[in-house]
């Protein structure tokens, strides 16, 4: 087997594959007679020849892995088979490709194992002619074209601009469809004296590192060096601060957090408070710039963005405060805006979406780029169905056929030196490109290939201590820029330039062979190291980036760690989330691992558990961290493995599994005591604070909650210890029916989210509201309070609490469709990631609403699965609950009006079957409830239980029964201060009279 492309790329590369194939049969066929008299039997040679890309790995003979796999090297296996001896065969795209040099004749069409379709095959018959001969790179290049309605619009914003009129473009398409180039030519139409540019880029290589788009334009406004010490970074972020916004120090270290920078004012501050505050900053540093004078703001490649960023750009240009043209440049993979910010953004707002070029203007630019309106037909022919109207592949092709001697100047017009055909091009972009690179000097090659794995935009000072070259990096770098393969992107503060297209960049990386692309990644993350020793923090991920393309595995763990715990720090949960699972793919199946190397493994898991919380993915959480299980209990460190239990117990009370949770959290809290470690003790009673919820342990989870707020008074930087815990204490109250401790706690996480804009703390408030008015009755302001809850909530599974209270609200309500609607929006984020503790809360309260619109059964049996879950878990209180809608649905089958028909005629069957008994099923489902809930002291449910089978028996006329349980509710009532039920139940009383 033999690979064509490696580690050089050609256009002609299925070309040189049938050369080849021909001189070794040649070769066989030559020492054939000799074999045949050692062996008696001749030999020879049969070759299938197939193109496409291949997928490379670890070649291990012993194991008898070559490195390569994929289905272009299974078809070519496949029509070797088919091959008689002495022949070639070719599949039809190698045929279109190699014509021109050699003649083939259809074989016939088969079908081949592994394939869909049948494969026409071609057999090779005989050379034609020499390949052309190859000469020097020269680039051309064409004037902008098609895109008059594009710079028309520009032009105008500029003009409204100058009217004191903003506006937001999203200029979008596909790769080589000349996004950049159209906003190039735009930025050469305006006077850069009167109009301020301002912009910064996302990078592929950047898309885990938070707001990496806003660092890149705060460096080019307050022109931060990339070899700036962290002193001169300070001095120039607080200077140039101060010239914008004015002294406000109070902002600084804000914008000073996003590079790492220390000041005492953030030492105590949580994540979503800076993140709040970074915000506002930014905002202010933009409308500063934008009132020194007209600006236009460019933000590029925003496919390839982090979501803090983007999160900051939308919030950016829905509060702009002063007059700017911003344009956002991505490609359509990408969505800038949801429907309802559009809809906010109203007239303000434009959209660009490149297409590909007309024929008539494919036709327009050929004849810009070779200037000349005289171009030979086949050339036209070739352009029209190769180039598919792509600006940037109709370029580059022309660029290749010159290139190649193909297309050639003589006396003064282009011709042709002899006919062409499809084959004579790469069928994908990726190659046509490949080819051309692969025409380069050595040097100048692998300059531009040591620039690549820097990345699209490349410092000077980087790639001059890293590369092979350093005597022809200024003939190399010149050369390039002439072939306009890369240009200046700017000469101050740093020498930077940047790949013409991100298509070139991919291209030139891509076709490094992995060795040398660790060996460059390696050097770059090296040469960062110790250019950027005293800001090593605010180059985490970038560092990480390098060395987990390079060969240090361990440094590329540690920076991984690092960038994680960094993206926790500024509310970049997502990223985190990337960050940690680098980490632990690097790590994690590494066999023989030393003990330091499963303290880093189980460390990392600790600091992941953070982000798979709030990211709500529990599914995956409970298997990574059950399969680490035993490996965590081998640590000698208690404390550690201590907090492996705690998260492993939040994940499984996630899972609605809280008798498990329970026990691996007094197994953390143990171990947090036997190591003197507060923090493990403070989340092992926190949760326990909440698993004891549900085990209707009421008195043992307020003893753990008081614990975990007491430890929490001594380590206030760590403020999910103190929400968290004070939540699990109102959760208990709500249980309990204690309104009065429920509004307390709930007005506390308020305050404490809004002095320390927590906005966790501010979700867990308003939740906690809600439940409030849920055991008060007050059904409106439950409803506004779980819809404040869900609007205030950034992390996935934060919004998600509330619609539990929501969908209980509308049925009360009777907007039976809203709860379903919301109900089942829980259920489908919660099902697949086995999120059971809200899932089941979420089909208790759907019950009632799919009966009440008439789905009897269907409600019914989901209903006995929730008490299916309890009973396996022993959630007692959720079991009791379920038995009291067990007899709430009973009991309005039994007194209830008649439904309407359709509900009739749908349940005919399961209402003959269940009437004659309703009566005295919700009754037993009313004392099997009382029962529980009196047993565990929950009493906000008790009270409705006791008032709901009291109206049974009044309904039933069992008058004295009624009475008694009425007045119990009563009772209950004014201990848990639930004034509409109160009042609700002191009616049902007097009617009884």
């Amino acid at each position: 087997m033999a690979i064509f492309g490696v580690p050089q790329a050609h256009e002609d590369d299925p070309i040189r594959a049938v050369k080849a194939a021909r001189k070794i049969h040649e070769l066989v066929d030559a020492i054939s007679p000799e074999v045949e008299k050692k062996i008696g039997q001749s030999i020879s040679m049969h070759t299938g020849i197939n193109t496409g890309l291949v997928v490379t790995g670890e070649v291990d003979m012993e194991r008898g892995t070559h490195g390569v796999a994929g289905g272009t090297i299974n078809l070519a296996s496949r029509l070797s088979n088919l091959a008689k001896p002495g022949e070639i065969l070719v599949e039809l795209d190698t045929c279109r490709q190699i014509e021109g040099h050699f003649t083939c004749e259809y074989s016939e069409t088969t079908t081949v194992k592994g394939k869909s379709e049948p494969v026409q095959v071609h057999k090779v018959l005989s050379q034609r002619e020499k390949p052309v001969t190859i000469r020097r790179l020269s680039g051309v290049r064409a004037d902008l074209v098609g895109r008059k309605v594009e710079m028309a619009e520009l032009s105008e914003a500029v003009e409204n601009l100058r009217a004191g009129k903003g506006s937001i473009f999203s200029i979008y398409g596909d790769a080589g469809t000349g996004k950049s180039r159209l906003v190039e030519e735009f930025k050469a139409t305006l006077d850069l004296t009167e109009i301020k540019w301002i912009e910064g880029h996302a990078y592929a290589y950047a898309q885990n590192i938070p707001y990496f788009p806003m660092i890149d334009l705060l460096n080019r406004v307050l022109q931060i060096e990339e070899g700036d010490s962290s002193e001169k970074v300070r001095g120039k972020l607080e200077s140039g601060i101060k010239q914008l916004i004015g002294n406000d120090e109070d902002k600084v270290p804000y914008i000073g957090g996003l590079y790492s920078l220390s000041y005492q004012e953030l030492e105590k501050v949580s994540p979503e408070f800076w993140k709040n505050r970074l915000q506002e900053v930014i905002q202010a540093i933009l409308t500063a710039l934008a009132k020194r004078a007209p600006t236009v703001f460019f933000l590029e490649d925003l496919h390839w963005a982090d979501p803090s960023f983007v999160e900051l750009l939308r919030r950016a240009c829905l509060e702009m405060r002063q007059p700017a043209v911003v344009l956002c440049v991505y490609r359509p993979t990408f969505s800038l805006f949801t429907s309802h910010q559009l809809s906010s953004l109203g007239k303000f707002y434009h959209e660009i979406r490149l297409q590909d070029l007309s024929l008539s203007d494919a036709q327009q630019m050929l004849e810009s780029l070779l200037r000349t309106e005289s171009i030979p037909s086949d050339l036209k022919r070739l352009v029209q169905s190769k180039a598919e109207g792509n600006p940037f592949y109709l370029e580059e092709l022309v660029n290749t056929l010159i290139e190649s001697d193909t297309l050639i100047r003589d006396d003064g017009s282009w011709k042709l030196t002899r006919p062409i055909t499809e084959s004579d091009i790469s069928p994908s972009l990726h190659g046509l490109i490949a080819g051309r690179l692969d025409r380069l000097e050595t040097e100048t090659r692998r300059i531009l290939q040591e620039a690549s794995v820097i990345g699209r935009a490349f410092l000077y000072e980087i790639l001059i201590k890293i590369t092979e070259f350093e005597g022809c990096i200024e003939r190399g770098l010149s050369n390039l820029e002439r072939l306009d393969l890369i240009r200046t992107r700017s000469l101050q503060p740093d020498l930077e330039y940047m790949f013409k297209h991100a298509l070139t960049q991919e291209v030139v990386y891509n076709g490094l062979l992995k060795k040398e692309r660790q060996e460059i990644h390696e050097q770059i993350a090296l040469v960062m190291e110790s250019l950027f020793q005293d800001r090593l923090s605010e180059f985490y991920e970038t560092l990480a980036f390098h060395f987990t393309q390079g060969r240090s595995v361990t440094k590329a763990i540690d920076y991984l760690v690092k960038s994680g715990e960094k993206s926790l720090a500024r509310y970049a949960v997502e990223e985190a989330h990337q960050y940690f699972r680098q980490a632990f793919d690097l790590l994690s199946p590494k066999e023989n691992k030393s003990e330091e190397e499963k303290i880093i493994l189980i460390d990392i898991l600790n600091s992941w558990g953070y982000a798979y919380y709030y990211l709500g993915e529990f599914k995956e959480f409970i298997d990574i961290f059950r399969s680490h299980q035993s490996l965590a209990e081998s640590l000698s460190d208690k404390a550690k493995v201590g907090m492996f239990y705690v998260w492993l117990g939040v994940a499984l009370w996630m899972a609605g599994k809280a008798k498990d949770s329970y026990e691996y959290l007094c197994k953390a809290l143990e171990l947090g005591e036997n190591a003197a470690n507060q923090i493990v003790v403070g989340y092992a009673c926190t949760w326990l604070t909440w698993a004891c919820a549900e085990l209707g342990l009421f008195a043992e989870g307020i003893g753990f909650g008081e614990r975990a707020q007491k430890i929490a008074e001594s380590f206030p930087s760590d403020q999910y210890l103190f929400f968290k815990s004070l939540g699990a204490l109102c959760f208990i109250y709500w249980m309990k029916g204690d309104t009065k401790k429920v509004f307390e706690g709930a007005k506390l996480l308020l305050e404490y989210g809004e002095k320390k804009s927590n906005n966790r703390s501010m979700v867990f408030g308003h939740w906690m509201n809600s439940q409030g008015h849920m055991l008060v009755g007050d059904m409106k302001s439950l409803q506004r309070s779980c819809e404040k809850a869900v609007e205030a909530a950034l992390d996935p599974f934060f919004s998600q609490f509330s619609k539990i209270g929501l969908g209980y609200a509308y049925f009360i309500d009777g907007q039976f469709q809203e709860a379903e609607n919301v109900l089942n929006s829980l259920l489908n984020f919660c099902e697949p990631r086995t999120i059971g503790q809200l899932s089941v809360y979420a089909k208790l309260w759907l019950t009632p609403a799919l009966i009440a619109k008439g789905h009897m059964r269907q409600g019914l049996n989901m209903l006995e699965e929730v008490q299916q879950l309890s009973t396996r878990n022993q959630r007692r209180v959720v079991y009791a609950v379920s038995e009291y809608v067990f007899g709430k649905t009973y009991s309005q089958i039994a007194t209830g009006p008649i439904p309407a028909f359709s509900i009739l005629a749908q349940n005919i069957g399961f209402l003959a079957k269940n009437v004659p008994f309703a009566g005295k099923k919700a009754e037993e489902h009313f004392n099997k409830a009382i029962e529980i809930l009196r047993e565990v002291g929950a009493n906000g449910f008790l009270g409705m239980a006791y008032l709901d089978l009291g109206m049974l028996y009044k309904a039933r006329k069992r008058t004295d029964q009624a009475r008694q349980c009425i007045s119990e509710a009563i009772n209950i009532f004014k201990e848990c201060e639930a004034e509409v039920y109160l009042k609700q139940a002191n009616e049902a009383l007097e009617s009884l009279q």
